[in-house]
Order: C-alpha cells, then sequence, then structure tokens
C-alpha cells in the first residue's frame, strides 16, 4: 500500500514493540477520512490502517481469539479436544 493508494496526508513518529519471534511498529496517521493507526510487521511486509471502531472490535476481542488467530496462521495442526 503506498501513501499514494491510502491518502495518508500526515504521519507522527513510529514506535516500536517486539520479542524474540518479530517486531511491530506502528504510528497515528492522517487521512481524508480521518485518523487511523498504521500498524507495520517490517520483515514480512504487512501493513494496516485501523480507524477507532476497528481498533475498538480489536480491543474487545478475548486474547484466546488472537490464540487461534495464531494457529490459523501458522497451520498448527493441533484440536483444543472439544
Amino acid at each position: 500500500m503506498s501513501d499514494r493508494d491510502d491518502g495518508i496526508v500526515r504521519r507522527g513518529d513510529w514506535i516500536g514493540i517486539g520479542n524474540e519471534f518479530t517486531g511491530v511498529r506502528l504510528r497515528k496517521v492522517r487521512t481524508p477520512q480521518g485518523e487511523r493507526l498504521e500498524i507495520e510487521v517490517p520483515k514480512r511486509g504487512y501493513r494496516i490502517l485501523l480507524d477507532a471502531m476497528q481498533l475498538e472490535i480489536v480491543a474487545a476481542q478475548d486474547p484466546q481469539r488472537f490464540s487461534e488467530l495464531f494457529a490459523v496462521q501458522f497451520g498448527s495442526d493441533e484440536e483444543d479436544g472439544d
């Protein structure tokens, strides 16, 4: 996604979060439609812009949901025993 495609008109400074498995950086950006949080995983080339409503949905998730997403993303063959 290039700046020309996503319409970013102003960018904040990057902050980073990482551990032994990955590194992520994020910043607040301004688009013609309002503020967004830009999240990027440079090592993998992933990038997304999320608005406040999308972030609210992320924040409302049970942490177990993220474990399920990790299993899908990384191809876990484990079953949860249900």
